[in-house]
């Protein structure tokens, strides 16, 4: 299972216990997240990385589960060794997350670049805002928002510099040309109120992948799998085990 920007393996405690019975679940902080040291590396880089640690730990082949930028790294390392991956689930995911002329989809690359630079200033409330920015306004006056703002809070702060990095990585990544390569079955998990991942660009997924499903959970944002958790594991078992 692999986190997105500015979380950490921390942020699949819900499915770790949910799905330990029947998988051993492997959960991995990305660099200068959780417990992960900084350390500058490319997308490749960090997909390679990956894929020695699950060389030694893991039972092949395996399932990936992706969220957000998670999503690029999984899709890397579908390139390394497609003959290991049997599974793919994306989670507010897609191959490019850089808004463009012709893919209205993603961050306005103005907004990624001025982010970048507020990280300079007062860091632990940009880094809130931006946090908060990833679910509709309904999810942030839900009670389960507590929760969830109670688990950051117990977290160790991303480093600076990891996501300065790894904004930069969103801006210039775009993958798209990888989908229509990968024959593993493929879930595209999405909220319907995500802004990052509109139905769009969603429709124009599923005319470049083979062997997809999609599954949109109502009302919900970036990270469904952490407000409509029951809803989401249940979507993500039922693509895992069918």
């Amino acid at each position: 299972m692999i986190h997105g920007l500015g979380a950490s393996g921390n942020i699949w405690q819900a499915q770790r216990d949910f799905l330990h019975t029947d998988f051993q679940v492997i959960t991995i902080d990305l660099p200068g997240h959780g417990k992960t040291n900084w350390m500058k590396l490319s997308l490749i880089e960090m997909a390679s990385d990956i894929r020695q640690i699950l060389s030694a730990i893991a039972t092949t082949p395996f399932s990936m589960v992706a969220s957000s930028m998670g999503g690029l790294l999984a899709l890397e390392l579908y390139r390394m060794m497609p003959q290991d991956i049997m599974r793919i689930s994306f989670v507010g995911s897609i191959p490019k997350f850089a808004r463009g002329s012709d893919y209205p989809a993603g961050l306005d690359i103005d907004k990624i670049r001025t982010l970048s630079q507020q990280f300079d200033g007062d860091y632990a409330s940009i880094l809130d805002i931006f946090f908060r920015s990833l679910f509709t306004m309904k999810e942030r006056h839900d009670d389960r928002f507590k929760r969830i703002k109670d688990m950051r809070q117990a977290e160790i702060l991303p480093q600076r510099e990891a996501l300065k990095h790894f904004l930069d990585i969103l801006e210039k990544t775009d993958l798209r040309d990888r989908l229509s390569s990968v024959i593993c079955p493929l879930q595209f998990i999405t909220g319907s109120e995500d802004y990052i991942c509109p139905r769009v660009i969603m429709d124009w997924v599923s005319q470049h992948t083979y062997n997809a499903r999609f599954d949109f959970i109502n009302g919900a944002g970036h990270l469904p799998f952490l407000v409509e958790t029951k809803e989401y594991n249940r979507l993500l078992e039922d693509f895992l085990l069918n």
